[in-house]
């Protein structure tokens, strides 16, 4: 089946000229109606089912009809054409979604929590997603906002009887509103790494010099044979990626050719290729061939990585099914580098590896305490602007400055806390969003 949504205030009037079996003008909302959808000519397209909204109980907030109709490409192209040379418009991305915000029928946070929803990674994006959509994250918004009202109130008042030397709020209340808006902020910043890496997936790199078995972990981690193996070096000349779901969350491997430093410097000229895969992937895992000795490339990549990326790298030596080489484990030993022991042909601690990568990633953020995750670069900005304002806020305080200074701070981290709901947006900042919503949402 197909689903075909208009919106609009001609929405059902337009509808009812196709459908002859009911006057949808007369029927009330909510209802599913069956029967021939005909066009100009009164040729049937297709049986189809309607279902009528009527505004204001719709997702828009508009009157919406939805036609679900047999998914063949002819039928599906028809019914579109019929209502376009009816007066309608094919809905740009997230207009439908739009809508609903203009209309007021969900703020901003909500509409964003929609994209979420659709493109969630895990399944911790999905149940957050829904707790934003159902309003949890606007209500601690509005919350904090209040609280601040009140305060800004009483300071606005203070500046109007300042001549009268009335004393309405005092400096300490001031600060103690400011503390308490940055601890509740805090605790939403605090949950957007995490938040970002299980809305975007995790991308582990696997990295290493040729032939030392990172097509074979590849193969492991995904239990199936993704990436061509041989005994030949440079057999894997493209890079190649998978995606799994470790814990219900997304995690992309990709398996790269393998690379050669020529120095013991990522920095090192010719590298560009090199360190875009190291930046871009959340966790390295540089696999060195444990069997042999090993060659100034592989002490070149464990000392650039080691150096640059150390806060995501995990060393893995690989073919311990096989003699492990003495001078290896003593050049390990007397580096200082912990190898975590794996044989990607036989399987030996693969799974154990999947663990270690997870706990890696969510060994500081996963303990966060906030229900809510912030998973929007955009929100977690105005966040940022909004703790900054009430920082300042304290500083005018304690550096003696006139109320008019702090009254003018306060105004910002109010501004920006009402960015995140919308209630203060531009055409630019709403146009950006919802251009990268799906079509039809």
């Amino acid at each position: 089946m197909a689903l075909v949504r208009i919106s609009g205030g001609k929405a059902i009037e337009t509808s009812n000229d196709f459908f002859p079996t009911k006057n949808l003008l007369r029927v009330s909302g909510g209802r599913f109606y069956f029967g021939k959808l005909i066009d100009e000519h009164n040729a049937t397209i297709d049986e189809v089912v309607l279902l009528i909204y009527r505004e204001p109980n719709s997702y828009t907030g508009e009157d919406i009809v939805e036609i679900s109709c047999h998914s063949n490409p002819f039928i599906i192209e028809k019914v579109i054409k019929l209502f376009l040379n009816s007066g309608c418009r094919l809905a740009e991305p997230g207009e439908f979604s739009k809508r609903a915000f203009l209309n007021g029928k969900m703020d901003l946070i909500q509409a964003e929590a929609v994209a979420d929803l659709i493109a969630a990674k895990s399944e911790a994006v999905v149940k957050n997603s829904l707790l934003q959509i159902d309003g949890r994250l606007s209500q601690i918004i509005k919350n904090i906002k209040e609280d601040l009202i009140k305060t800004a109130s009483l300071l606005e008042l203070d500046l109007d009887f300042s001549e009268d030397d009335v004393e309405i709020i005092k400096a300490d209340n001031i600060v103690d509103s400011a503390n308490s808006a940055c601890n509740r902020i805090d605790s939403l910043l605090k949950s957007y790494n995490y938040g970002r890496i299980l809305s975007k997936g995790i991308e582990v790199l696997i990295t290493g010099k040729p032939n030392v078995g990172k097509s074979s972990l590849m193969n492991a981690l995904l239990d199936k044979d993704r990436v061509i193996v041989s005994e030949q070096p440079g057999t894997t000349r493209d890079i190649v990626h998978e995606d799994i779901l470790v814990d219900n969350i997304l995690i992309r491997f990709i398996d790269s050719a393998g690379i050669q430093i020529t120095s013991d410097s990522i920095e090192a000229e010719g590298v560009e290729r090199a360190r875009k895969l190291f930046d871009n992937a959340n966790i390295i895992l540089l696999i060195l061939d444990i069997s042999k000795p090993f060659s100034q490339d592989d002490r070149n990549l464990l000392k650039a990585i080691s150096s640059f990326y150390s806060s995501k790298m995990i060393l893995v030596k690989n073919k311990i099914d096989l003699k492990e080489d003495s001078f290896n484990l003593q050049y390990l030993e007397k580096k200082n580098f912990k190898a975590f022991p794996i044989s990607a042909i036989n399987g030996d601690n693969v799974h154990e590896l999947k663990d270690k990568i997870l706990k890696k990633i969510f060994s500081i953020d996963k303990n966060i305490s906030e229900e809510i995750l912030i998973t929007n670069e955009r929100q977690n900005t105005a966040l940022l602007k909004t703790k900054e304002a009430l920082v300042n806020v304290k500083k005018g305080i304690e550096n003696h400055f006139g109320y008019e200074f702090t009254a003018v701070d306060m105004r910002l981290a109010i501004d920006s806390l009402s960015e995140i709901t919308g209630e203060i947006s531009t055409d630019d900042i709403l146009n950006n969003i919802f251009s990268n919503f799906c079509i039809g949402k």
